[in-house]
């Protein structure tokens, strides 16, 4: 199970689950008072009978004065335990005091507590398995549509592909017939498509393996030299020298590709962009529009602006914790952007 599908499959089970949890202890709450108000009215009666013949030695009995506060045929809870009042056949100022001792009513109480938990652990089982139900149904739909998209762009990833490797191998055909500034803007176009192709390859990367030396320094300048050509307002300041990793580097490439054209696409006019190693750290600063919110722009399809398609600094994510690469963004709107990449 994928990670929106956990998170969406979790959320509807607490969703479910909790209402009908707290509605069921409601429930269960009033039954118990019921049972403890039954259990006392059958004492009550127990003390009434007890009192025609005074056999047995489940009660214990006392005789007191009679005062106006103490209503007979009553339930009390007294120091002793469970107590009620009842006349005598004389016509003296006393009553018949009736005890049930404390710890044979708590022994009572306890062992009619015991069944309500046992019945009460029953009903959160199956409320709880009628939740995962539910989620799992309700989840349903969402993964037929997920599949659905995912079946899509694997068959643009692979409708993409061909005409971008076509118009690249026309566009260095036409090169060799003479130099123009139209064959660059071509190139420039189908590199564009084919970085997006490649973004989409990369959706549901697969597990990649880390086994290979890459120069980093050569990824970041091949990049560079592309986006000079689209973005040529934008000033690169390079400061990475030979730094090789051990990685993938299809995934590599993905990372600093995706970085850097977020770098350009969402500067300034006449900004800028620092690239600098230090310490096996790759530091990428821009002086552009900056981030609102850095905790969600990891999130697929999140964007805050009505350009791309929310899926590359996702996808750098993904990279990222296949490559054992540690990701950090900081920024602050209106002034840019600082992510580092820990190797």
């Amino acid at each position: 199970m994928k990670n929106y599908e956990k998170k969406s499959f979790f959320t509807s089970v607490y969703l479910f689950f909790i209402p009908l949890m707290v509605f069921s202890s409601i429930v269960l709450y009033m039954y118990h008072q019921d049972k403890v108000k039954d259990l006392n009215q059958t004492i009550l009666y127990q003390m009434k009978d007890y009192t025609f013949d005074f056999k047995g030695d489940t009660f214990s009995l006392d005789i007191v004065e009679d005062k106006k506060e103490k209503e007979t045929f009553k339930i009390y809870f007294c120091e002793e335990g469970l107590c009620a009042y009842f006349k005598t056949s004389s016509s003296g100022p006393y009553l018949l005091k009736v005890i049930f001792d404390k710890q044979k009513y708590n022994d009572l109480y306890n062992e009619l507590l015991l069944r309500i938990l046992k019945f009460a652990i029953i009903v959160f089982i199956l409320l709880f398995l009628l939740s995962i139900g539910f989620a799992i149904y309700s989840l349903r739909p969402m993964k037929e549509a997920l599949t659905l998209l995912e079946t899509f762009l694997k068959d643009l990833i692979h409708d993409l592909n061909t005409p971008a490797t076509s118009i690249l191998l026309n566009s260095k055909l036409l090169r060799r017939r003479g130099d123009f500034e139209e064959i660059d803007r071509i190139e420039l176009s189908a590199k564009s498509i084919s970085s997006l192709y490649k973004n989409l390859e990369f959706i549901n990367p697969n597990n990649i393996t880390k086994d290979e030396k890459v120069d980093v320094s050569e990824l970041i300048n091949n990049k560079i030299e592309i986006l000079k050509k689209i973005y040529p307002n934008i000033k690169f300041i390079n400061n990475v020298k030979s730094f090789v990793v051990d990685s993938n580097k299809n995934g590599l490439d993905r990372i600093i590709d995706n970085l850097l054209t977020n770098a350009s696409k969402y500067n300034k006019k006449n900004g800028e962009i620092y690239i600098t190693i230090k310490d096996k750290k790759l530091i990428i600063e821009d002086t552009g529009i900056g981030i609102k919110n850095t905790k969600k722009v990891f999130e697929r399809y999140y964007k805050e602006n009505d350009r791309g398609l929310g899926l590359g600094l996702s996808i750098v994510k993904q990279l990222c914790d296949i490559l054992n690469i540690n990701i950090f963004i900081k920024s602050e709107l209106g002034k840019g952007t600082i992510v580092e990449l820990s190797f």
